[in-house]
């Protein structure tokens, strides 16, 4: 919507506003700040000493900190327009001709606003009061008619109550009427899809408003709470103007809801709302409030380099500089003269590289035009791989001559064919990279990145577990999600127990003898890469704790499905073993999944154990004979010859004793059923045997 400018046209506009402004070695942002029509020498004084009064150090004076102004609220449509024809302009006149005398921005704040609007036009009718709508736009051009950006309505976000308190019904119903006198009453608007676009018609009007008396201004809609508090509804409304053809150039998102929040959970709030919207944003009212000293710096430098460096971001403007002159309490950069911790960090960070160089979409300082650039757009088919297979990546930039790739460093494609794509291949597991540089026949540049994670996908430790055995049931195959497990939590959410065991999203908790999977619920899955030694039905065991009344999960292989119900075990933490009945497993290596069919399960082992039943009886089952059987002491193995050897497997699946011999002593193993496997040159056969001591 704006005109394009180049970068020397940019500086050149600027080539007279030299002062030692904070922002003063970034080209396009801008950090700017208020006044207020109270206390204006504590502010910045037009008469010549251009300093707060009191004790202030030498910088401290408001052309030396910011490089834009927003009245705080001298030019809103309650302090200015006083009556039909009347205007009291004083108070923003003041700010205004500063700004022209320092090259300072000057926006324009809040044209439209329904929570200090005229008391006076309270009692007119709807038609008088878009009579009085448009002498304000009318007298607002006819005073500035340079304005570069402005803040076109303010906090009109619509909630439970159909709008907010701070909109006035009279003000919507008079842009409403606005609107359909412009497009007629019975318009079809291009909906585009959006469920609520008649809704937003009466904003739309006042954007249109606007744009007719100021054809290259950056025309924004500005709202509270964006970031903790009402962030959909601020989303939808912006989108909703969007799709009524509104000539909206960009979004304020005011900060005074931040105080209390971290700057990872601000990044993904300010991000989402740029992602969904596709608009620049403004910071416009940021302040941190109630936090003292220390906790005041943390915040801003948590949350400053997030929006600083965001390149959809042109400028950022504070709520207030000097201690109690602020909007709220505690939030002044400058106490008794002096810099606050928080001041003290702003100037280092504005010093950095990071902050000097940080690049934006449009120039805030030009009042958002657009900086001379291209966009380089790529994306890959998918974000995480299995070693050997090989991922899509495509790129888009227009006007393009040549696209290069690196991965981690190592050239990858020379792209000079369009459209661009083509598949890699890595050879190795990893994180990898991706840069791409491109460059367009009016050799313009642009960049863009991506990762891309190999993994190698397959059996934990690298080797199958063996069945008959017992599988751990934290030994999910290696891989990643939706590949080798699904989890529905993101990290591991078991008692703070981060990542001890495996740095996966899936969610493993301590127990008394060792590791388990936990808060298993409905819908997830993990799978196990296992050597089946033999075919043949196997009995399952599980050890599982259940803290609710029931759980349900199914063990999977081929198309063999076994469901089982894990009743209560006690309290969390409590763990039982449950039979869940018989499987039939094909001989050799496969995949055993096990799902969560009802929450909450927690599984520490399955154990799979060769049923007996299910063993063929081969002529030398006849010959080879286990006595006695019951037995207590020992037993004797009668027809296997001299070479013999003999496994005692229990049911849970654990060898727990190997002799070599035909007659064996029982003295080191306990009472109890075993399952005997007994191996000869010629064949293995397998032996049921009780010990009762």
């Amino acid at each position: 919507m704006k005109k394009v400018l180049f970068a020397s046209a940019v500086a050149f506009m600027f080539a007279g506003q030299m002062q030692a402004q904070l922002a003063k070695d970034n080209k396009c942002k801008f950090l700017g700040n208020i006044t207020t029509s109270y206390n204006w020498q504590e502010y910045c004084d037009p008469q010549g000493t251009d300093k707060p009064s009191g004790q202030y150090s030498a910088d401290a004076v408001y052309s030396n900190l910011w490089d834009q102004v927003t009245c705080e609220n001298a030019s809103k449509w309650g302090s200015v327009h006083k009556g039909w024809g009347k205007f009291n302009w004083d108070n923003a006149d003041r700010t205004y001709n500063y700004c022209k005398q320092k090259g300072i921005l000057f926006k324009f704040h809040a044209l439209t606003w329904g929570g200090q609007y005229p008391s006076w036009i309270a009692s007119l009718s709807v038609d008088d009061t878009k009579k009085a709508i448009v002498e304000w736009y009318d007298e607002v051009k006819r005073h500035y008619p340079d304005l570069k950006i402005i803040d076109v309505v303010n906090e009109a976000v619509y909630g439970s109550s159909y709008h907010s308190p701070y909109t006035s019904t009279k003000m919507i119903q008079a842009f409403t009427s606005l609107a359909n006198d412009r497009l007629g009453k019975n318009f079809q608007p291009n909906l585009k899809g959006y469920s609520k676009t008649d809704d937003y018609q009466w904003i739309a009007e006042a954007f249109r408003m606007a744009r007719e008396r100021w054809p290259e201004a950056v025309l924004i809609y500005n709202d509270y709470n964006t970031f903790q508090w009402n962030t959909n509804q601020f989303i939808d409304l912006l989108n909703g103007l969007k799709a009524c053809g509104a000539p909206i150039d960009a979004a304020g998102c005011q900060s005074h809801d931040l105080s209390e929040m971290s700057g990872s959970n601000f990044k993904t709030v300010l991000y989402n709302i740029h992602n969904k919207t596709k608009l620049p944003i403004y910071i416009t009212e940021y302040d941190i409030s109630g936090q003292g000293d220390n906790n005041m710096k943390i915040r801003y430098s948590e949350q400053i380099p997030v929006m600083w460096e965001a390149d959809f971001v042109p400028g950022v403007t504070l709520w207030g500089w000097i201690y109690n002159k602020t909007w709220v309490d505690d939030s002044g950069l400058y106490k008794n003269g002096s810099p606050r911790p928080a001041m003290t960090w702003l100037k280092q960070y504005m010093a950095t590289s990071a902050a000097k160089n940080a690049s934006a979409t449009v120039c805030g300082k030009a009042g958002g035009v657009a900086t001379p650039s291209v966009t380089l757009t790529v994306n890959a088919s998918a974000t995480t791989i299995a070693l050997g297979d090989s991922v899509k990546i495509t790129a888009e930039l227009d006007n393009a001559k040549n696209i290069k790739f690196n991965a981690n460093g190592v050239q990858i494609k020379d792209k000079w064919v369009f459209p661009c794509e083509f598949y890699w291949k890595p050879t190795e597991a990893g994180v990898y990279n991706i840069d791409a540089t491109g460059y367009t026949s009016t050799d313009l540049q642009a960049t863009a990145k991506l990762t891309v994670k190999v993994v190698e996908v397959g059996p934990y430790g690298g080797k199958a577990a063996t069945i008959p055995g017992k599988i751990e049931a934290e030994n999910y195959d290696n891989g990643f999600a939706s590949v080798s497990f699904f989890d529905m939590s993101e990290g591991n959410t078991c008692d703070d127990f981060k990542n001890h065991y495996r740095s996966d999203d899936v969610d493993i908790k301590k127990i008394s003898d060792g590791v388990a999977l936990g808060n298993c619920q409905e819908g997830e899955w993990t799978k196990y890469t296992v050597n089946v030694e033999q075919e043949g039905d196997y009995e399952i065991t599980l050890r599982v704790g259940e803290g609710n009344d029931e759980g349900k999960l199914s063990i999977s292989a081929g198309n063999e499905v076994k469901s089982v119900t894990v009743s209560k075990t006690g309290e969390w933490g409590s763990f039982a073993e449950v039979n869940a009945g018989k499987i039939h497993l094909s001989k050799g290596e496969q995949v055993i999944k096990l799902n969560i069919d009802k929450d909450w399960i927690d599984i520490d082992w399955i154990s799979f154990t060769r049923d007996l039943s299910s063993v063929s009886d081969f002529a030398n089952n006849n010959v080879i004979t286990v006595i006695p059987n019951p037995a207590s002491s020992k037993i004797e193995i009668l027809g296997a010859g001299d070479e013999v050897k003999v496994e005692f497997v229990s049911l849970a699946g654990s060898v727990v004793k190997v002799a070599n011999e035909s007659e064996i002593s029982l003295d080191d193993v306990a009472s109890g059923v075993y399952m005997l496997r007994i191996s000869t040159p010629s064949e293995t056969v397998v032996k049921k045997l009780i010990v009762k001591k």
